[in-house]
């Protein structure tokens, strides 16, 4: 389901204009850091993972969108600095003769710059979906430690479309119409970050 609503996502997108890399074109495990390499080689401008979980126990409901928790930024600094190849770690600089505590602080610093960035893309994306009239979860933005977000560099979040363990949610994921419209709400979510983004940077830039 997943794979099938990232390919027309992407298609829509395309036609739209913008760029799309897909982090993975096969039904197949992709590890989450090789995801952030990914991104990165192609100087994304911003990082969307796509996801549908399921609960064990419990019932929930409706779309939520996650970014990367503070205390999770601060930890996810320190193990990238010690696991990744430096000049993997961010864009147009060169950390290789960096240790790891310096390391650190400049992708802290980075992601200083990233962090309200990517606040500002999930509630503009939550805010079309809103619009469009998708059923949102009770609490629609929220954080957590996922290492797919962990890039310093690169706004990210995590688009949970529903639960599969929810009968209502998993009807929707394969229901053409409701794909199309939360397709569109991406698109469109995306493009008044991508509006509001460029106009801040050129107030930074005066």
């Amino acid at each position: 389901l997943m794979l099938g609503f990232a390919r027309e996502l992407a298609d829509l997108l395309r036609r739209a204009g913008m760029r799309v890399v897909m982090t993975r074109e096969e039904d197949a495990f992709v590890p989450l850091e090789t995801r952030i390499s990914v991104a990165r080689a192609a100087r994304a401008d911003v990082f969307v993972s796509l996801h549908a979980d399921a609960l064990a126990e419990g019932e929930a409901t409706g779309a939520t969108i996650y970014l990367l928790a503070g205390a999770a930024s601060d930890a996810a600094s320190a193990q990238l600095a010690e696991r990744h190849d430096r000049g993997d770690l961010l864009a147009g600089l060169d950390l290789a003769g960096q240790d790891d505590g310096v390391a650190g602080v400049l992708m802290d610093l980075a992601r200083l710059e990233s962090a309200p960035r990517a606040a500002r893309l999930a509630r503009d994306l939550a805010a079309a979906m809103t619009a469009a009239g998708a059923e949102m979860h009770r609490h629609p933005i929220q954080e957590a430690g996922f290492s797919v977000l962990k890039s310093a560099d690169i706004p990210s979040v995590l688009v949970e479309l529903g639960f599969l363990s929810s009968p209502r949610d998993r009807a929707r994921l394969a229901d053409p119409v409701w794909r199309a419209m939360m397709q569109a709400a991406i698109l469109a979510g995306l493009r008044a970050w991508a509006v509001a983004d460029a106009a801040e940077a050129r107030l930074i830039r005066q």
